[in-house]
């Protein structure tokens, strides 16, 4: 499944977004969408999960604040 993460900065690395997803389940590719407000990319994560677990995981990251930014978390049911 593919989880739609904002509230990242722009300047997120994707080495570390992708280990520390990793702490969830398999991540297949990272997209980062910069499209928009240049200061609010969105980052579609690709999770070797079933959309149960990845519900879940966008649940628990959903509104942790982050190097001084609210992140938000969504499945993209489609994709």
């Amino acid at each position: 499944m593919k989880l739609l993460l904002s509230g990242l900065s722009p300047e997120t690395n994707l080495d570390t977004l992708r280990e520390r997803m990793s702490h969830f389940g398999p991540v297949g590719t990272i997209e980062v969408i910069r499209e928009g407000d240049p200061d609010t990319p969105w980052f579609i994560v690709e999770l070797d999960l079933p959309p149960g677990a990845a519900n879940d995981v966008a649940r628990r990251i959903d509104g942790i604040y982050f190097h001084d930014r609210f992140i938000h978390a969504r499945v993209l049911l489609h994709g």
